[in-house]
């Protein structure tokens, strides 16, 4: 009766230490790919960092100076008056022209959601 304990024991044991083995190095896996993707990670901040660095010298005042001095002739680019920039009430008012009227529209399918008046609204719009 002992002897078959102790072999019950036993089997037991190998298999929790084959199991706790295998445990570790699939713990060892996900850490080595975790330490990878953090790698890659940082590679790519890194390489986020440097674009913005670049794009920040790019589009600096001093730069766009530079190059709107260099490209003038083909460019051809003259200084804002202040007369150009008007208030969105100077525009002139957007004319909308209905051929027909608009469509009624379900937005389910039974029927019982109507939609449209799209037109109405632009009218509207239009009106102010």
């Amino acid at each position: 009766m002992i002897r078959i304990t102790d072999a019950v024991l036993l089997a037991t044991a190998i298999c929790g230490a084959v199991y706790t083995f295998q445990i570790k190095y699939e713990a060892e896996a996900a850490a080595k790919g975790m330490r990878s993707l953090n790698a890659q990670i940082v590679a790519q901040n890194r390489k986020i960092a440097l674009l913005q660095a670049d794009w920040a010298l790019e589009t600096s005042p001093a730069h766009l100076q530079i190059l709107a001095d260099r490209y003038a002739k083909q460019l051809k680019l003259q200084e804002l008056d202040s007369q150009q920039i008007i208030d969105r009430t100077e525009l002139p008012a957007l004319r909308i022209e209905r051929t027909e009227p608009d469509a009624e529209i379900y937005a389910d399918k039974d029927g019982s959601v109507l939609t449209g008046g799209i037109g109405e609204l632009l009218e509207r719009e239009a009106q102010r």
